[in-house]
């Protein structure tokens, strides 16, 4: 994804937490979440891009690369929330269940370990002085959590997922981010100089001339409940398989399994990196891909959002127990 799509999903994702109905065991946790945002908004875009501009690491922290795999053997592939497009989607794919070989790539891996700093930041910000040289700051902390939204949606984009190489040739990759790109810069006000939004009288993005793709998306998240749990995992204990609930790590590799499926709808098995984007435009697939991005976008906002909110609600039961 794009500069502009990384921190749009990023405002989206704060205006699901304060916008959806969460359930009431997590809603002071949402609450108190919004608020401190609000405050560190002009950051979205420079922090959701730092893992391009800056970091670099595209070809390790941003996939985790897929390939389907020879043999009759039944795959396991991870739950995810009910409301998850993308899950409901997969388990349709010619794919689900086969097995499959996992390459490069350690994105789960990236956000799960961002995941733990950004709490242990804020414990830092808590135990030290303010002005003590080794303390950290709530802008570096909000940082974080932009740079971490970043590589959550990266495991959302199917071909971040898919070991077909096709960000070579015709680079249709680079293609269909583009497009994405393009439809954010044309639905919203960026103040390009400052590197930020201009911001509407609610705090977010201001609207423009909003396309059926964006507008899509927003209304999708106005009718989706929100669920706070990851999904669940299989685990093995003393030969009996036992549920438990997942981690960053379990929920972000979890998506990238059904982001892989949805690469097989974005570019179907029958094209190569030999193929053109006039050739893809005049496709089936061409014709099918709003449709995809809506669902990627959507569910993309959804586990930023969820991510975040655990990350905030793991800071803030420390917190209550350090004053205890």
């Amino acid at each position: 994804m794009k500069k502009y799509t990384h921190a749009w999903l990023a405002f989206m994702a704060i205006k699901r937490l304060q916008y959806a109905d969460i359930p009431k065991e997590n809603k002071e946790d949402a609450e108190t979440l919004v608020k401190w945002f609000h405050n560190y908004r002009d950051f979205a875009i420079e922090g959701s891009w730092y893992p391009d501009e800056v970091f670099k690491d595209m070809a390790t922290s941003h996939i985790i690369k897929y390939s389907p795999a020879e043999g009759d053997r039944k795959a396991h592939f991870k739950d995810l929330p009910k409301t998850m497009e993308m899950y409901q989607h997969g388990k349709k794919s010619s794919l689900y269940e086969k097995p499959f070989i996992i390459g490069d790539g350690n994105c789960a891996d990236r956000c799960e370990s961002i995941a733990h700093s950004i709490v242990d930041n804020f414990k830092i910000l808590e135990m030290e002085d303010r002005g003590c040289p080794i303390a950290t700051s709530a802008n570096h902390i909000a940082m974080r959590f932009f740079i971490l939204s970043h590589y959550v949606a990266d495991c959302h984009m199917p071909l971040h997922c898919d070991a077909r190489p096709f960000s070579g040739g015709a680079d249709l990759h680079g293609y269909i981010e583009g497009i994405w790109d393009k439809q954010v810069r044309e639905s919203y006000e960026i103040d390009e100089p400052n590197n930020r939004f201009f911001y509407a009288p609610n705090g977010y993005p201001l609207e423009k001339n909003i396309t059926p793709l964006m507008k899509a998306v927003e209304e999708d998240l106005v009718k989706r409940p929100f669920l706070y749990p990851f999904g669940m995992k299989t685990v093995m204990e003393n030969g009996v398989e036992k549920r438990k609930s997942m981690s960053t790590w379990d929920y972000v590799s979890a998506v990238s399994e059904y982001s892989y499926l949805m690469a097989y709808d974005m570019l179907p098995k029958e094209m190569s990196t030999e193929t053109t984007q006039k050739d893809y435009k005049s496709s089936e697939a061409y014709a099918n891909l709003d449709n995809l991005s809506r669902m990627i976008f959507s569910d993309s906002i959804d586990s930023i959002a969820r991510i975040w909110l655990h990350v905030w609600a793991r800071y803030r039961k420390w917190d209550a127990e350090r004053k205890k």
